[in-house]
């Protein structure tokens, strides 16, 4: 729906109004996402009453703690070709091929990500770092340097971030991206999918980078719920994206280089940490 940028000053930059189609087959349900107002769904019946189409509306409010997050409005068609005529009568942009699957399939992955590395001799100790443990998703101090390419990041400004392989290094400026590709290194697996329910669950200490977190937004128009892991026995807490098709979900492993943990989502506190 929109872009906040954290710069100084903050800018928000509202996105256009857009007809998204959901994917689910056999259905022509669409998401309306970006700009609207109070009478957004009274235009959108007015518009098919005089193109003598049908389109029923669905309004939802998210739960969510962020103030500028829209209810989610769902549009479902008789025929294909509805969407395109209630899109030009409106003149908003229209997308009948999923933008979940557009999204997964053009992200960048891991092997892109790699590859936009600028790696230069590393310069001093490993003094005053943390090292990123991937069965912890956690930075630690005073961890003892691994034998292979590993994260690291500085203690006294967190935002310095660096691959490290042999006596190279390269900043890293996207940090989920980085958790990423150290997780892949040593091949851990940190997203559980409960493929039967079309769960996908994500750990919050090691958030999806922002295209495919949007990816899997977007295969259901809903915001990801939160699961509070028990601290007592040391589990995670995760973001629980529903509805996401099982193409949809192989796509985002395999940009991240790492398969799902299979799990069923409702048994997730028997899940190991």
């Amino acid at each position: 729906h929109a872009e906040l940028h954290r710069g100084r000053p903050a800018s928000l930059s509202i996105a256009s109004p857009h007809l998204g189609r959901l994917p689910v087959v056999g259905r022509e349900r669409y998401l309306l996402s970006g700009a609207r107002t109070a009478a957004t769904a009274d235009d959108i019946r007015a518009a098919a009453m005089s193109a003598n189409l049908r389109v029923s509306i669905s309004e939802s409010a998210q739960i969510s703690t962020e103030p500028l997050l829209p209810c989610r409005m769902l549009l479902e068609f008789d025929a294909p070709d509805d969407s395109r005529r209630i899109a030009e009568t409106l003149g908003i942009g229209r997308s009948h091929v999923p933008p979940a699957w557009t999204l997964a399939c053009f992200s960048q992955g891991l092997t892109e990500f790699e590859a936009s590395f600028e790696w230069h001799p590393r310069n001093g100790s490993f003094r005053g770092v943390e090292v990123y443990d991937p069965s912890r998703l956690a930075f630690i101090e005073g961890l003892e340097m691994p034998d292979g390419p590993f994260l690291c990041r500085s203690i006294g400004d967190p935002s310095l971030m660096f691959a490290v392989n042999g006596d190279q290094e390269a900043r890293i400026d996207d940090p989920d991206f980085g958790r990423h590709w150290a997780l892949a290194q040593t091949s851990v697996a940190a997203i559980l999918h409960d493929r039967r329910k079309r769960l996908v669950a994500v750990p919050t200490a090691a958030p999806l980078p922002r295209i495919l977190a949007r990816a899997l937004c977007l295969c259901s128009g809903h915001v990801p719920s939160v699961l509070v892991g028990d601290r007592r026995k040391g589990l995670r807490d995760y973001l629980v994206f529903a509805e996401v098709p099982a193409e949809v979900a192989d796509k985002v492993t395999q940009k991240l280089g790492v398969g799902f943990v299979p799990q069923t989502i409702n048994t997730l506190e028997h899940a190991q940490p």
